[in-house]
């Protein structure tokens, strides 16, 4: 994602991203000196093409929109593949790059393969493709991507910023995806984590006070949880500390206080006792504040 925003805007550009966004992109944003346009997303389809086409029209400055349409941090949201030109065709007619990031396609429940990437609807190299290797080993931090029209200018800012990758890993991982253990790794994967999402929104429901709402994802490891209005997610995320309890207040996925009653939930490990125990703790601290 460094490297494709670099190689499309210069510091005090404008950037369209999702929103809520991920934490760690608009870190990124303002590390680079770049300026982040919050473009509406819905829990069940995505990205609002509406909001896209009025920020293009009004904000002629705009250089990329950075979206994530399968299973998207923190919303957890896949794009239907029917809405899914539409993006690229209003940014190719704006002349808009579209850099699309692809952390955890893999891990939607059924049939991921069906849910296409935009990258399939380019078709003048206007969409920069960036693939994470999360699903098989975090800790890897392998990735590639297919950089359209701007690869020349992606592998220059690459050798100038890394040079070469460390070539074991990349090795050890090709083989690994290349045989049919990387198959029935995934499956086994978004079975477990298909088991662990229910049963934490499952207890969300029984635990966190009347008002409380989310949407359960078609996959993936992550909970949005809407608070009841009025709650501050900074608050409960300050509670929550001392008892052991670490969650993403809401207002870490905006520039501005849209989601200060919103929390993300992750759901990594296997449910048990103790996170039966943590969610019912994290639910009692929520009503007390909503009492307050």
């Amino acid at each position: 994602m460094n490297l494709a925003l670099r190689a499309v805007a210069q510091p005090g550009d404008t950037i369209a991203v999702e929103s809520p966004a991920f934490f760690g992109l608009l870190q990124i944003l303002e590390s680079l000196g770049l300026r982040a346009l919050e473009i509406p997303t819905s829990p069940t389809t995505g990205l609002s093409l509406e909001a896209l086409d009025i920020a293009l029209t009004t904000c002629p400055g705009v250089k990329a929109l950075v979206v994530v349409p399968n299973l998207r941090n923190p919303l957890g949201c896949v794009m239907p593949d029917a809405r899914k030109a539409e993006p690229v065709r209003l940014c190719a007619r704006h002349r808009v790059a579209v850099i699309e990031d692809e952390p955890y396609r893999e891990l939607i429940d059924d049939q991921p393969e069906r849910a296409r990437p935009l990258k399939a609807w380019d078709r003048d190299g206007g969409v920069i493709y960036c693939v994470s290797l999360k699903v098989l080993a975090p800790g890897m931090r392998l990735g590639w991507m297919s950089s359209g029209r701007w690869r020349a200018r992606v592998r220059l800012l690459k050798f100038a910023q890394t040079r070469h990758n460390e070539s074991l890993a990349q090795f050890v991982a090709a083989e690994f995806i290349g045989s049919g253990t990387y198959e029935r790794h995934l499956h086994r994967l978004r079975e477990k984590l298909r088991v662990q999402r229910e049963a934490s929104a499952d207890a969300v429901g029984r635990y966190f006070p009347s008002g409380t709402r989310l949407s359960l994802p078609p996959g993936g490891l992550l909970l949005w949880v809407a608070l009841p209005d009025g709650a501050s997610s900074d608050a409960l995320f300050e509670a929550a500390l001392p008892h052991g309890i670490r969650i993403a207040p809401g207002s870490i996925f905006s520039n501005s206080a849209r989601f200060r009653s919103y929390i993300r939930l992750s759901c990594p490990r296997p449910f048990d006792e103790r996170m039966d125990a943590a969610l019912r703790q994290l639910g009692h601290l929520a009503a007390r504040l909503d009492a307050a």
